[in-house]
Parts: structure tokens; sequence; C-alpha cells
């Protein structure tokens, strides 16, 4: 009985022994693949699916903006209807003959003397006789008068009228058209703002839970300590990449490089000091370079002597 206890009791060291081997070689390579992981969600996941998704954002926000040169010739052949009263004031110059050939009245307004030369023939041959008559025409007498005579007119003749146009005005015209058109079309007005959402929402989740993913030992030990106090992390919370995911545009209109703004240093950051090299100016100012040191849990392994678990020897009664 004894012997086969010292049996057990050495199997099960030599247990115990390849367990802790067996355990040590397997934190090894947990540590090992989680630098791995580091590595690989912050150069190829997150990348990919951060680049993805903001282009996909952008995408969406993006607007067409150029200019569209028009050049081309329209045929414009149509018939316009014109109804319009046209205000027509001008002087005209009149300069003509007027022949005058007609039979009037002319009634005199006073007495009219007349005085002419005459000669008289006596009857019976009792010869001529010279002398001169006078004549005075009463007024109100009225004489036969036959006109023929050429008017001359020299005047200005001033017009003011309203005429009225009512027309059909054929048009047969070819129109020569050099435009340049502005074109300002944001594609989140178009069918390409359905495309670009849908796959925003298709990969919004996984880049969400990439982006909340620790990236290096720091935040590891950050989430491990939250896990321990029981509050662990949302990988699905929102976060500063999902808020603003579209840096800016590079070309075109109104295009703007992205800034870098520094992460402010947490409070419990420390400074360190590094005097300056041998050989530079005493009153060189030293260089301060922030580090930020981590304090990560320190893992305590204790091992404890099998012997300590020995059971004790039984007695007989």
């Amino acid at each position: 009985m004894i012997g086969l206890r010292r049996l057990w009791n050495a199997f099960r060291n030599v247990a115990i022994f390849f367990s802790f081997i067996f355990n040590f070689i397997f934190l090894i390579v947990i540590l090992l693949l989680l630098t791995v992981i580091f590595q690989i969600t912050s150069g190829v996941a997150e990348p990919l699916l951060g680049g993805l998704y903001s282009s996909f954002v952008g995408l969406n926000k993006a607007r067409i903006i150029t200019t569209i040169d028009v050049n081309d010739t329209i045929n414009v052949r149509d018939t316009i209807q014109v109804v319009d009263s046209i205000n027509v004031k001008d002087t005209i110059p009149v300069v003509l003959n007027i022949p005058l050939q007609q039979n009037t009245v002319v009634t005199l307004t006073q007495p009219v003397p007349i005085t002419a030369n005459a000669s008289f023939a006596l009857p019976g041959g009792g010869g001529t006789i010279r002398g001169n008559v006078a004549i005075t025409l009463p007024q109100g007498l009225q004489l036969p008068v036959a006109l023929n005579l050429n008017v001359p007119v020299d005047s200005s003749l001033p017009i003011d009228l309203k005429v009225p146009v009512n027309l059909n005005v054929p048009v047969d015209l070819r129109v020569p058209v050099a435009l340049k058109v502005p074109v300002d079309i944001p594609l989140e007005e178009t069918q390409l703002n359905d495309v670009a959402k849908s796959l925003q929402d298709v990969i919004a989740p996984l880049t969400r839970v990439v982006t909340n993913l620790p990236k290096n030992w720091n935040e590891m030990w950050i989430v491990i300590g939250k896990i321990l106090a029981g509050q662990p992390p949302d990988l699905l919370q929102d976060n500063e990449f999902m808020r603003n995911p579209w840096p800016g545009y590079r070309t075109g209109p109104g295009a703007n490089l992205p800034t870098f703004t520094p992460t402010p240093l947490p409070p419990d950051a420390t400074v360190i000091v590094v005097p300056p090299a041998e050989g530079t100016a005493p009153n060189a100012m030293p260089t301060l370079t922030p580090t930020v040191t981590p304090v990560p849990p320190t893992p305590t392994l204790t091992i404890v002597d099998p012997a300590d678990y020995r059971s004790p020897t039984p007695t007989a009664p």
C-alpha cells in the first residue's frame, strides 16, 4: 500500500511538472499570438475595413463639381405673332410743288380801284381816242377766277401717331451657342446614395468591432482590468473614427487635406527630462520627451511543494 502511494505521489509530481511546462509554453504561445493579432489588427484589418468604410462615407458625401463647355448651333424656325401699338413722334420735311388748276369765286372784301389805259373807237369813222379808265369794284362783288398754278411747298410736318401693329413674323435662324455650364451634383441626392448607405450598413458593425479592439499591450491591460472589474468593453460602441471616418478630399474644388490632431497625454504620464549631450552649450535648453510608462499588473506564479499536499498516513485502529 505504501509503495502504491509512493508511485502515485511520483506520478502526481511528474504530472504537475509537465502541466507547468505545458501551461508555460501555452502562455508563451498565447502571448506571441496576441502580439501577432495586434499587428494584424493594426496593420491589416483596421486599415482594410476602416478604409472601406471611410471610402463608402466619402463616396456618399462626394459632389460632382465641374464646368461643361456647350458649343452648338440651334435651328430656330417659328412664327412670332406681334400685336402692339407703336408711338410715332417725328417731324417729316415736306418739299414739293402742288399743281393747282381750279375755278373759284373771289368775293371782294373792300372796294378795289382799277386804273387802266384804254382806247375808244368813235362810231361813224370818227377816229380813235386814247385815254385812262378808272373803275372801282365795289365791296362784296363776286368774281369768277380760273386758277392754273404750281404752288411750291417747303415745310416740316410734325407727326404724333399711335400705329397699331398686328403681324405674323416668320423666323428662320441658326443661333450659335457657346456656354460654360457649371455643374454641382451631390451624389447623396442621386441613386448612388442607396448603394453607399447599404455598403456602410453592411460593413459598419465589423468596422466598429475592429476599431474598438485593443491594438497594443497597454490597451490590452486596460481591457483585462475592465473584464476583471465586471465591466466588459462594448466593442460596438461609437468611437472617434466612426464619428468622423472621412478625412476629406484631396482633389477637385473644395478639396482639403486631412489634419492631424495630436492625442493629449493621460494625466498619469511620466515626463522624462533628457539632459543635453556632451559638447553642447551649457545654456542649451533640455529636451522634454513625454513618455507614457504603462504599469501592467505583474502576474505571480507560486510553486507549491507537492509534499505539502500529502495525505496523512492512515493508522490501524
